[in-house]
């Protein structure tokens, strides 16, 4: 009697243990690409917090392939995740992939990207950058006054959508500020370069435009501070950066140690470490019951210069 009682205890236990390791929340993380500190930050906090969380977790590195993102969550789907969390290569590739998981039954997340209305997906973590950029724009405005500006905008590849967004919203904001002020408008896009969000890429832009362009070229803005540090490599090697304000979008480490040397003007967060903590609590709250999310969950504005960079900067951040 007493062996059969302590046959039935350890089925009892197996069964527990079997319960709770099957509602351990497993996540996969679908990231673009490895290559830069905004990217690999972004990777790097998400261990961390699933880790504070409980969660189990799978990443992936497109290395900027889309065929290698959709055969990544493909992967991912038959070790059986719970979530996918997506930073997508481009739009198109993006809405296959959240119709692959949907058809999975498997809950999307967009994180620090943007993808049609129509894809089947939970939401879209991102920095609001339309708020942001227009912020940054102003200040630009702030800092030239009336004088002409003539900008290279450095972007990161063609088709992306949050790209497009911080370009025509840090547009729209230098314009919007100098009807205002002046009543007219004296912003001239010189050139637009394609940086493929890299330091690498942004310089070697840069250095095709200043040959092109010459002495025109006042103003720089960057869709992501890494390529505004290349940039600005480039505008130190022509001896230009004296006479050239540059504008980024991020908060990058680097980045804000350059707005304490001078060498770049503004820029705006969207640190990793809040984006994924974000993305993870969409999941936590949504595998509580919680199905109602807008299209878009923003991470907080803070746009940052010269006046506030000391109390912005954390010299432990990964990014």
């Amino acid at each position: 009697m007493k062996k059969a009682f302590m046959s039935l205890l350890l089925a009892l236990a197996t069964v527990t243990v079997s319960a709770h390791a099957a509602d351990k929340i497993k996540v996969g993380f679908a990231n673009r690409t490895l290559n830069g500190a905004f990217f690999n930050g972004l990777t790097e906090y998400m261990k961390i917090h699933a880790k504070e969380r409980g969660y189990d977790l799978i990443t992936t590195d497109a290395r900027g392939d889309l065929n290698k993102q959709i055969s990544d969550v493909e992967d991912m789907i038959s070790q059986g995740i719970n979530y996918l969390v997506l930073n997508p290569q481009d739009p198109e590739a993006g809405m296959r992939i959240t119709q692959i998981a949907n058809r999975a039954g498997i809950p999307t997340v967009i994180l620090d990207s943007d993808i049609s209305l129509d894809a089947p997906v939970i939401t879209r973590v991102q920095a609001n950058n339309a708020k942001d950029n227009i912020e940054i724009g102003e200040y630009a405005v702030q800092q030239f006054g009336d004088k002409p500006m003539n900008c290279v905008i450095i972007s990161g590849n063609q088709g992306n959508l949050v790209g497009e967004a911080r370009r025509t919203n840090f547009v729209r904001g230098v314009m919007e500020a100098q009807l205002r002020k002046y009543n007219h408008t004296s912003l001239t896009v010189v050139s637009q370069g394609w940086g493929n969000w890299d330091q690498q890429g942004a310089q070697k832009a840069m250095e095709d435009i200043i040959v092109a362009q010459g002495n025109k070229i006042n103003c720089v803005y960057s869709e992501m501070d890494d390529m505004a540090l290349g940039a600005i490599l480039s505008l130190k090697a022509a001896n230009k950066l004296q006479d050239v304000k540059v504008y980024a979008h991020d908060g990058y480490k680097k980045g804000l140690e350059a707005i304490e040397r001078g060498d770049l003007q503004a820029t705006a967060a969207n640190n990793p470490n809040t984006l994924t903590d974000t993305a993870l609590g969409v999941i936590a709250k949504y595998s509580a019951g919680n199905k109602d999310f807008p299209d878009y969950v923003y991470t907080p504005t803070i746009m940052i210069n010269k006046d506030n960079v000391k109390q912005v900067y954390d010299p432990k951040s990964l990014f």
